[in-house]
């Protein structure tokens, strides 16, 4: 294929630029990637886009460590001065220790859990702006591929997408991980852990209302995908038939469209592939950075369960719950807009 042309027709200029706006640090080429997608070569496309990004997950795993480094060593100085406090038989010094221990414990949690938050936030807010950076210039290709109604029907749907990310996910359910995660902090003062139910009931509804967003943009996503482009396979299958229909230049002429289109459905393809594996790339150093220190934390509260008290031990791990529902969210935000950028690509663009 001619890139110049390309290039030119499709405004890949604009998806080059949007793609350097979003990898400032990178120096990544839409012409390579496509290159090595036509190709099928889906191993050296991860290879290019993974340069550089090694010493950040180094960085994560170290982030990583030091929590769970810290949080063992609290449940074993928790360990230590329960053992000494039986000797003196007072409740108020154990109390004391207790309260001191789990403190220190929370201050800790409420700090790794606000800074995973922010990351959150701001990867979301990153998957908007790749959206309205990059989504434009595919549905040209769209566009070509398939047809206006196909184009008029996603692009009204990626703005419902968008707008149910920033309210649903950012605006309550984001918050709503807060909540739980500070009852979980306060829960853990009461022996009795008065605030269980209330925890459990509003996990579930966290869940529900995240299930629930994928569900409905999975079933509107293959509904549209059903419906516009049969529309469009109608009104051009008339078009090549008028055109067919010409003497002495309609089989020619026919011949050409098809070429046409299929080299249409091979870019908007090909670029396809490109959005989603930019995206999982956009997403990856995030959602590592929030998996590892909810695995950090898990397992921190799975080793403090044998020495620790059994308070300390609850609060960790359903902070950890909370880190989860954290990297819940934001892979939820990610796969909103890959099942439809997916589903796009995937839209039948045959006229024949």
């Amino acid at each position: 294929m001619d890139m110049d042309m390309l290039w030119e027709e499709y405004r890949l200029e604009d998806f080059q630029q949007g793609i350097q706006s979003l990898f400032p640090e990178s120096r990544i080429s839409l012409e390579v990637l496509l290159d090595y997608i036509w190709e099928g070569n889906l191993p050296e496309t991860l290879g290019y886009l993974a340069q550089g990004l090694w010493n950040q997950w180094v960085a994560q795993l170290v982030g990583a460590r030091n929590i769970f480094v810290w949080l063992l060593i609290l449940g074993i100085v928790s360990a230590i001065l329960g053992f000494f406090v039986q000797i003196f038989d007072k409740h108020q010094v154990a109390d004391i220790s207790f309260y001191l221990t789990y403190l220190l414990l929370t201050i800790m949690l409420f700090q790794s859990f606000m800074q995973i938050g922010q990351v959150s936030r701001e990867t979301v807010e990153q998957i908007i702006l790749f959206v309205k950076l990059l989504l434009p210039t595919y549905m040209i290709a769209v566009g070509v591929s398939t047809g206006a109604a196909t184009v008029g029907a996603f692009s009204a749907f990626l703005m419902i997408i968008i707008f149910l990310v920033e309210k649903l996910l950012l605006a309550l359910v984001l918050p709503l991980i807060q909540s739980y995660f500070l009852l979980v902090m306060v829960n853990g003062i009461w022996m009795e852990e008065k605030l269980n139910l209330l925890i459990s009931l509003l996990k579930k509804v966290l869940g529900f209302l995240l299930k629930s967003a994928m569900g409905i943009v999975t079933g509107l996503g293959i509904f549209q995908a059903v419906i516009t482009p049969a529309v469009d396979n109608v009104k051009n299958s008339v078009l090549e038939k008028a055109v067919s229909a010409l003497p002495g230049v309609g089989n020619a002429t026919r011949s050409i469209v098809e070429v046409l289109l299929g080299s249409a459905a091979v870019i908007k393809n090909g670029l396809g592939v490109v959005l989603v594996v930019l995206l999982f790339a956009l997403c990856a150093i995030p959602l590592l950075k929030i998996l590892l220190t909810m695995a950090a934390v898990k397992g921190a509260a799975a080793f403090m369960g044998i020495i620790s008290d059994k308070r300390l031990t609850a609060c960790v791990n359903k902070a950890g719950d909370a880190f989860s529902l954290t990297l819940q969210l934001t892979a939820t935000a990610m796969f909103l807009f890959v099942i439809v950028i997916t589903i796009l690509a995937m839209a039948n663009g045959n006229y024949g």
